[in-house]
């Protein structure tokens, strides 16, 4: 009988194991005018997918791509899984019934379709429809992009619209996803103005303008913004009371959502790019300068970096500078004046704190940063001016030997290459009789007391080695317990789409942070290289990597019970932190 149930089991597994492309709609009946959105999903990575027909149906935007892999490890085995989708976003101008016909994908050298579809679109009541087309023609929300084709790190300005003809009461904005993109927000005006559309004058104001800045490669998509809209229309009902009328009884406030198009971006890769290249992208210059060239040891000096230009100059950090080893160089003060998200001329310094300690001649070498200029297209070098400083001697006279020699690093250095003085004592001692030297004589009396420090350091390291373990993981839970405080507040607000999105950004910010990694190096394959060479368990990087698609799959995949998943998610992010702290050495 055992032996039935197990082969009965081994079929079900197979059945359920098989490929299948599915296909999922969010609204089915629509209606028209409506947006749909369409999902392909394949448990496997795919490539050579097909799209289907739509049959009449206007397509807004897609295929999006998108691949969510998990690991599991129960009972000893192992277990992991890949999930390949592709979405559209589409709408119907008339009623009827559309067939959609199937798509198709390749796995594994094999062909695989989904089913056909069908949509039946149905026409609103004359009274929605009225309504629907009069404030689609009076109120709706226009998307500017100035650039759709860019380079990882290059920037773009995304203005946000409002078109009126109606008289509004008050509005409330929910924000898009803009995963894959550092945003930066600029100032808008609330004031709306009159501009000419098609020869029909609107109400215009901007509600929200940010600047973009690509993260990583791939088709982008900017998704609607929403704004809730309360509307003020007259009362089609005669009112007979005039003081009614006047104190605004002759009007209704209904309330109406509107939302704009998705945008697709397309990010391409930067080209092979050059050594200690950070992802700077931008037509930009460089200079430095210090506030005294000639001082006295131990005071101070000054040494100031400007950046100056456009594009993502935001984002740059401290350079690397090789500052004369006899200096003592302190954590250097930012300072920026950045307009419109660096897409004007914008300044960037740091400012460094120097304190030489010994007299002579040093130089500064030049600061140096390299920019990938995306107008000219190619990588440039950029290099500051080199400094000279004469360095006098300590009016304290600190750094003099008793002698009135003076010393520093590099006199101590050179002391050690030069020969010794040849020994012009002996110590002659009469044969065959027994002396111990004084210097041997006190040894053996210290000697019992330094066995017995060695023997309480030994017991004092051991200790410390067997709690190292506990210590680590406490170091641990601290940094991941930090880097998810957002995410954790999310719960509690119970905001699910900025949720996924911080659990996301705490895991690139984790990985960036520990392994000095540039904005425009992240990527999976960044990853993988990056704990191989730290020697991170696979397991390890296989969950981190699952976790970051298992996020961007449920910020995106229609349905999928996200709310619940939350505490679940938020917990994972905690273990992968603690994991990939724990086995760094």
């Amino acid at each position: 009988m055992t032996r039935y149930l197990i082969i009965l089991f081994s079929l079900i597994n197979l059945i359920l194991s098989a490929q299948e492309l599915i296909v999922t709609i969010d609204k089915n009946p629509a209606i028209v005018g409506e947006q749909i959105f369409v999902q392909y999903t394949i448990n496997d990575k795919g490539n050579n997918f097909t799209s289907p027909n739509f049959n009449g149906l206007q397509v807004l935007s897609g295929p999006n791509p998108s691949t969510q892999s998990s690991y599991s490890f129960i009972n000893g085995k192992s277990e992991s899984t890949i999930t390949t989708t592709y979405s559209y976003y589409i709408k119907a101008s008339e009623e009827g019934e559309y067939i959609i016909s199937p798509a198709s994908i390749k796995v594994k050298g094999k062909e695989i379709s989904s089913s056909s579809l069908n949509l039946k679109v149905l026409k609103s009541n004359n009274i929605n429809t009225n309504k629907e087309r009069e404030i689609n023609d009076n109120l709706f929300i226009k998307v500017e992009v100035d650039k759709r084709n860019i380079v990882v790190g290059e920037q773009i300005l995304v203005t946000y619209k409002l078109f009126t003809r109606i008289d509004l009461v008050n509005t409330e904005i929910s924000l898009p996803d803009l995963n894959g993109f550092w945003q930066k927000d600029l100032k808008t005006s609330e004031r709306f103005k009159r501009e000419i559309l098609n020869g029909v004058a609107y109400n215009v104001a901007n509600v929200k303008k940010s600047v973009l800045t690509a993260q990583k490669s791939g088709k982008l998509v900017i998704d609607p913004l929403e704004i809730k809209c309360r509307i003020r229309i007259a009362n089609k009902k005669k009112n007979r009371d005039p003081f009614s009328s006047f104190f605004g009884g002759g009007y209704n406030v209904i309330e109406e959502s509107i939302s704009s198009k998705p945008i697709l971006i397309n990010v391409d890769e930067l080209p092979t790019p050059p050594s200690e290249y950070y992802g700077t992208v931008g037509n930009m210059n460089i200079k430095s300068n210090v506030n005294k060239d000639s001082i006295n040891a131990n005071d101070a000096i000054t040494y100031t970096v400007t950046i100056t230009g456009t594009g993502n100059i935001e984002l740059i950090k401290p350079l690397n500078i090789s500052f004369p080893e006899d200096f003592e160089v302190y954590d250097p003060k930012t300072n920026e004046k950045i307009f419109e998200g660096g897409r004007k001329r914008s300044i960037k310094s740091f400012e460094y704190l120097l304190i030489p300690r010994y007299e002579g001649s040093y130089t500064i070498p030049s600061a140096e940063i390299k920019i990938y200029n995306n107008k000219l297209k190619k990588y440039e070098t950029k290099k500051s001016s080199k400094h000279n400083l004469i360095i006098l001697p300590n009016k304290n006279k600190e750094n003099e030997l008793i002698a009135g020699e003076r010393i520093n690093k590099k006199t101590i250095d050179n002391q050690k290459k030069e020969i010794n003085y040849i020994i012009n004592k002996s110590d002659f001692k009469e044969k065959n009789s027994f002396y111990i030297e004084y210097n041997v004589f006190i040894f053996l009396i210290i000697l019992p007391l330094l066995l017995l420090c060695a023997y309480l350091l030994y017991l004092r390291v051991y200790k410390n080695n067997k709690n190292a373990s506990i210590l680590k993981n406490r170091k641990a839970n601290k940094i991941a317990l930090k880097r998810l405080k957002n995410a954790q507040k999310c719960i509690k607000e119970g905001d699910f789409n900025l949720f996924f999105e911080e659990i996301e950004k705490s895991l690139w910010g984790y990985f960036a942070d520990k392994f000095e990694v540039s904005s425009a190096d992240l990527s999976k394959k960044t990853i993988n290289s990056y704990f191989k060479n730290a020697k991170i368990n696979e397991k390890t990087e296989i969950n981190f990597i699952s976790l970051i698609d298992e996020c961007e799959l449920i910020r995106y995949a229609p349905n999928n019970n996200g709310n619940k998943k939350m505490e679940l998610i938020l917990e994972k992010a905690k273990t992968i932190i603690i994991d990939v702290e724990t086995e760094l050495k």
